[in-house]
């Protein structure tokens, strides 16, 4: 198992494979293995950021107010579908056609 610092992928441009730049890594789901915490998936994209602020009701006035609530535009990167071996250019390893399959819609919780 690979360890990696996560603060040096952070806010980093991800690449698909033939080098066109999906996004911007916005955040990343880990989940507890004992003492380790083991990442599951990475949010890619302009909208992933936005996704965060609408858990909170303020968060989600901002987003009706800008009509980005139910827009597309965050891609949910299973955890083995992003080469991290280089932090400062992330890479998928995965076609943009499977790439596609992986976007969704912010969601809002009441």
């Amino acid at each position: 198992m690979a360890t990696a610092n996560l603060d040096q992928l952070a806010g980093r441009r991800v690449f698909s494979k033939e080098g066109q730049c999906i996004g911007h890594l916005e955040e990343i789901v880990a989940e507890a293995d004992g003492n380790d915490l083991v990442v599951t998936e990475y949010h890619v994209g302009i909208f992933a950021v936005f996704e965060r602020l609408s858990a909170s009701s303020i968060g989600t006035a901002l987003l009706d107010l800008v009509r980005l609530r139910h827009r597309k535009g965050i891609y949910r990167i299973p955890w083995d579908k992003l080469d991290i071996s280089d932090p400062a250019a992330p890479v998928l390893r995965c076609s943009e056609q499977e790439l596609a399959t992986m976007q969704s819609s912010v969601r809002v919780e009441r």
